[in-house]
């Protein structure tokens, strides 16, 4: 069962009973805002996360009829890894989205197969300059694609009006690449899948605060530009 428990000017915080009531409806509403976009513009563009969260909105989403040949997929950010590491956020997408009639969408990558950066500012420039649905993720720390707390390169991505930056993950001795709140944010609607009760409280606390290096959630939590959608189960 849903319980709306929005609030005025605010995110719109959908709360199931069950992760996959909430993957199924997600899915829904994303299948109707990319129908909408394709009978508008005869093409449409989705963005997605990575992880283990959006599995079950992947398997949902994947089986509903749209005309998948005219969608163009793109991850939020990626992992700077070779295509066949098994990290890579891509090679997910492909595995759990770009199945079955959904094989025939677009996926624009972020990264070369090989994971090289070194081409970062022209592989930017082959991104769509906006997209229909962006869907994210949230972690326990509050980052959304891979705008990480703590990231030395963090302020300066948040700031960018370039689409795509290069961060260091503090902790996790990594690289990745993430599209910028600039790119975020030129969409026509935001949708974040969040589990537990830890995302929920970590949620709570964004959204209630503005200063975006604690909770950089909070690009696309605290802005006027694009509604936001929050789909949550226990």
């Amino acid at each position: 069962m849903m319980t709306d428990v929005t609030g005025l000017n605010a995110p719109h915080l959908l709360s199931f009973d069950t992760r996959e009531e909430a993957s199924a409806s997600l899915a829904a509403e994303i299948c109707e805002t990319l129908t909408d976009a394709l009978a508008a513009h005869g093409r449409a563009t989705l963005v997605v996360s990575g992880g283990s969260s959006p599995v079950a909105f992947f398997r949902h989403l994947r089986r509903l009829p749209l005309s998948w040949e005219r969608i163009t997929v793109v991850p939020s950010d990626e992992r700077v890894v070779p295509l066949d590491h098994a990290d890579r956020n891509e090679a997910m997408i492909r595995r759990e989205l770009l199945q079955g009639p959904a094989a025939g969408a677009s996926l624009r990558g972020l990264l070369p197969a090989s994971g090289s950066t070194a081409n970062l500012p022209q592989l930017a420039e082959t991104l769509p300059a906006s997209f229909d649905a962006v869907v994210l993720g949230m972690g326990t720390d509050g980052h959304t694609a891979s705008l990480f707390p703590g990231a030395p390169e963090l302020e300066a991505a948040l700031r960018s009006p370039e689409p795509l930056a290069l961060l260091n993950v503090p902790g996790l001795g990594t690289q990745r690449v993430s599209l910028t709140p600039a790119a975020l944010l030129a969409t026509r609607c935001i949708d974040l899948l969040i589990f537990g009760p830890d995302k929920r409280a970590v949620y709570e606390s964004a959204a209630a605060g503005d200063e975006a290096g604690e909770y950089p959630v909070r690009c696309v939590l605290r802005q006027n530009r694009v509604p936001v959608r929050v789909f949550w189960a226990p």
